[in-house]
Parts: structure tokens; C-alpha cells; sequence
């Protein structure tokens, strides 16, 4: 099967997030089919042109070919500035707005024209734009979580007037958008039935399947307990606004009630582009520590007792929680937090949507090696028959195969 794959953004390195889920897919993928990748380069990720030519080399083990194209979105400060301008002025949404690029247009349609492709997989729903109409091939979308929902979520908690709005409205430009664009696809790839009866319900007769986000169930490893420490700990880049809230309303509302009843206990923040607040916090609180950007989560992790996930803002399934599973940890989460993953509270880990709850669960297990033993040694478990990135790409190229049925059986009918 020879796969034209167009992404967002360039996954990699693999840490975090849609990162982290795009190079896995590729390895996955790349095992599978032969896969031709373009994708946007986002300056912020890979600033220089070793950074660039790495992730080609990186990329290039999984993919016939490789093809890179600026994001003019993030060209600079001014630009950044006139993407927001023009994506609030616009009646379609902001992501579609910022992927603007007549030079990705023209190598799509010249694929699409020329390249015998067997199907186009578009990596999110802000890459629609270059398809146009219904293209004589299969066609597969992912929907990293469901877009409108997730700003939903992100104007429920704004408490500023003029962001809440502009929130909202784009929450409503979204919702229409995946509308009117989902039914186009021979299948909607989802993270988790969650998402996928969502979806149908918001656009009914929408053709879904499910294809999880996963951990590597290797590089996370879990490791010897003895390095624990009284520490919980959180992952996820600051740069977004649902990790950027959790850690924020995590120290507000839950800290304090934590280290009253464990004055060892200490935290740590790791993630990209922590925001002042929250480096001042920890100026004033050697308990809090906030590491930044790291190359490797890992060691964090294995000095940590407990992984929390106080998130109030998001969609999707939550790629922090498949590897705190995989890395064998004791999780306290909300339910959002967790959401989509096919896990049982209390066995695998605890869920608690109060702050004295959260601050209770968290407590307790830091009092408890046995308890969180238990935890970790379920999760860990449940990762491995559920969430391993093989079994992702064998759930992928099903996907594909009911896609490329769908699309047959539509050409039939016409």
C-alpha cells in the first residue's frame, strides 16, 4: 500500500503530545506500507537546520520519502500577530487560516494528479483545505481529540471576557466545520470510542474508527521503586493551555492541602515554556520544581511516587497518561484527565474531580508503597494488552482496509 501522509507538523523528536503520536504512527506505518510524508516545520520545534536535517534522517527510516514546508503562521512575531488577526476576521477556523500554504496546495494536487497512491491520510482536520473536493482515492482523517469540544472546554474556564468570546466563537466556526467536512472521509480516525460516538452524534452517518494513542511500552519501562521519593509529578508542555491549567489549579487548589499532611512532599513541573506565574511559585516554594523543556522525562518519573493529572481543559486521550501506565506509576487523575482510556478506577488508577479529593488520593498513596505497587503493577498491565504502539498500527491499517472499502463501495453506488 503505497500512503501519501500529510501531517502538521514534523513528529519530531517524539516528546509529547501530537509529537509523539505522529513518529510512532510513521514507525508503525512504515513497517506496514510505503509512506511519503509532508509535513509543516514549526520553527519552535526545530530551530536550526541540524535540528531539520535530523529529523529527516529520523523520519527517513520509516519513509520512501520526506517533504518539508514553512508554517507562515510561525515566521515570526508579526506573523504570529496576522495569523490571529486574519483567523478572527475569518469565518472558517483559526487552524485552517495558519496551515495556509499555496506551496503545500500545489505538491498535494500534483500527488494526488500523478502519484498512484493507494490512500491520502490527513493528520488533522486543519489539513482538509488541501484536498478540495473528494479526491478519487481513499481518504482517512484523525481527529486528535474532537476540536470544538476542546475549545468549548477552554471558554468554559476563561475568565476574561474578551478571550472567552473569541473562544466561543471559534468553538462555533469549528463545530461547523467538522460538519460539514468529516462526512467527506471514508473513515474518521478517533482516539477512543468516547470520541467516535461524539462525533457521530454531532454529525450523524460520519464514518469512524478508533485508533488509540499508545506508549512505548520499552522506552518506559518501569524501574526499580527504590528511587521513589515523596514527589508527584506532572508532564506536558506550558505552551498549552490544558497543561498550563492543570498545574496552575493543581497548586492553587491542591498543593497546599498536600504538603500540610506531607511537608517532604515535593512536585515537579516538566514541561516546555513554564509561564512566569508558575516560576515564581517556585522561587517562593523550593518544594515546586520547574525543570522546563528536558531531553528525557524519564529520570523525573522514576523519582516521583505519584504521576497526577489535575486537568480541567482538554479532548482526546492524554499521552502523559498512557506512559505514566507504561512506566508501571501510581496515577491520581481527573476524569477528563483520563478520559477515552480504557481504564478501571481504583484498580488501575484513582480518579477524584474535587480539589480535597485529588489532595486526599494523592495523600494517601504517598503514605502507601503497597497501594501504589498495586496501582502502577495494574496500569502497567492494561497498557501492554491495550495501548502498545504495535497493536495501534495493526488497528491502523484495519482502519485503512475498511477506509478503502468504503470508498470502493461509494464509487459503486454513484
Amino acid at each position: 500500500m503505497k500512503v501519501l501522509f500529510l501531517s502538521q507538523i514534523v513528529p519530531y523528536p517524539p516528546h509529547g503530545g501530537v509529537l509523539q503520536r505522529g513518529y510512532h504512527i510513521l514507525r508503525e506505518l512504515g513497517q506496514r506500507a510505503e509512506v511519503h510524508l509532508l509535513a509543516f516545520v514549526h520553527q519552535d520545534e526545530l530551530p536550526t537546520p541540524e535540528a531539520v536535517a535530523d529529523s529527516k534522517r529520523a523520519l527517513g527510516q520509516f519513509c520512501a520519502t520526506v517533504e518539508y514546508f514553512p508554517l507562515w503562521a510561525k515566521a515570526s512575531a508579526v506573523h504570529r500577530v496576522a495569523a490571529l488577526g486574519f483567523g478572527i476576521a475569518s469565518p472558517r477556523p483559526f487552524s485552517t487560516v495558519a496551515h495556509r500554504s499555496p506551496a503545500f496546495q500545489q505538491r498535494v494536487s500534483d500527488a494526488l494528479r500523478g502519484g498512484g497512491y493507494d490512500l491520502v491520510h490527513v493528520d488533522t482536520i486543519a489539513l482538509n483545505r488541501f484536498l478540495g473536493e473528494r479526491p478519487d482515492v481513499p481518504t482517512v482523517l484523525t481527529h486528535h481529540n474532537i476540536e470544538s469540544m476542546l475549545l468549548e472546554r477552554r471558554a468554559a474556564v476563561e475568565t476574561r471576557t474578551l478571550p472567552r468570546l473569541v473562544l466561543r466563537r471559534e468553538a462555533r466556526k469549528l463545530a461547523r466545520y467538522e460538519a460539514m467536512v468529516a462526512p467527506r472521509y471514508d473513515a474518521n480516525l478517533m482516539m477512543s470510542v468516547d470520541d467516535a460516538r461524539l462525533l457521530e452524534r454531532r454529525v450523524p452517518g460520519v464514518l469512524t474508527a478508533v485508533v488509540p494513542n499508545g506508549a512505548d511500552i520499552t522506552y518506559f519501562a518501569p524501574t526499580d521503586r527504590a528511587e521513589e521519593t515523596p514527589a508527584l509529578i506532572y508532564t506536558g508542555g506550558m505552551n498549552m493551555l490544558a497543561n498550563k491549567d492543570a498545574v496552575l489549579h493543581f497548586l492553587d487548589a491542591m498543593w497546599p492541602a498536600i504538603v500540610a499532611q506531607v511537608p517532604a512532599a515535593r512536585f515537579f513541573a516538566v514541561g516546555q515554556n513554564p509561564p512566569e506565574e508558575l516560576q515564581a511559585i517556585a522561587r517562593r516554594d523550593p518544594r515546586v520544581v520547574v525543570t522546563g523543556k528536558v531531553p528525557d522525562i524519564r529520570p523525573y518519573v522514576r523519582q516521583s511516587a505519584v504521576y497526577v493529572v489535575p486537568i480541567r481543559v482538554g479532548g482526546g486521550t492524554r499521552l502523559k497518561v498512557l506512559d505514566a501506565m507504561a512506566s508501571g506509576k501510581a496515577i491520581v487523575s481527573t476524569s477528563i484527565g483520563c478520559e477515552g482510556i480504557d481504564v478501571r478506577p481504583d484498580q488501575d488508577l484513582i480518579v477524584a474531580d474535587t480539589p480535597e479529593a485529588f489532595a486526599a488520593a494523592a495523600v494517601a498513596l504517598l503514605r502507601d508503597p503497597e497501594r501504589r505497587r498495586a496501582l502502577g503493577d495494574s496500569a502497567r498491565q492494561r497498557l501492554e494488552s491495550k495501548y502498545a504502539w504495535s497493536g495501534v498500527g495493526d488497528l491502523l491499517m484495519a482502519a485503512y482496509g475498511r477506509a478503502s472499502d468504503a470508498h470502493r463501495r461509494g464509487h459503486q453506488g454513484q
